[in-house]
């Protein structure tokens, strides 16, 4: 009977110091916000761009850089939907001033970046299209950004100290 029992308190000793004496358990719960930021290095002013009578017209609007985690979408926004008649000494809009014909077209061009899916440039209408570029995020991408005015024969030259005007405004967003 001894050589019985003498296992069987080894054993029941072995399962009390394997059951322990508390346990708690540990939840862990984590978020990742969406980061989207742009690095826009468009021409600050975009001045003495000569418009010629009839056709297209382009120039340089500068370069942009979307480093996102995230989905994001950039947008272009114009305070007028087309140029119009501004006076440089006063520095505003001529009230019932004359308007350019054709809306400003603005072109984002990708042309490098670490994006794992490249994002997508595209052509915004200034007043009716404002997307200009769409991504997947996880890296960068790098766009060129070029302006177009289309002009018709109809658009009226304008007298010295006048020049038909616009103000852009690029947004970066996520789309999550």
């Amino acid at each position: 009977m001894k050589k019985i029992l003498a296992p069987s308190i080894l054993l029941s000793m072995v399962a009390l110091l394997a059951i322990p004496a508390s346990a708690d358990d540990q939840v862990i719960d984590a978020t990742l916000s969406n980061n989207v930021s742009m690095t826009a290095s468009p021409t600050s002013s975009v001045s003495g761009w000569s418009l010629a009578s009839t056709g297209a017209n382009t120039t340089s609007g500068g370069s942009m850089t979307i480093n996102s985690n995230s989905a994001y979408t950039v947008t272009v926004s114009g305070d007028k939907t087309r140029m119009s008649e501004y006076e440089t000494a006063t520095t505003s809009y001529v009230t019932s001033g004359r308007t350019l014909t054709n809306a400003l077209s603005v072109t984002a061009s990708r042309t490098g970046g670490t994006a794992v899916v490249p994002g997508v440039g595209a052509i915004a209408v200034v007043g009716t299209s404002n997307t200009l570029a769409t991504g997947t995020g996880l890296g960068t991408d790098d766009y060129s950004v070029t302006l177009s005015q289309p002009t018709a024969i109809t658009d009226e030259s304008l007298a010295s100290g006048y020049t038909y005007h616009i103000v852009l405004t690029y947004t970066a967003s996520s789309t999550l």
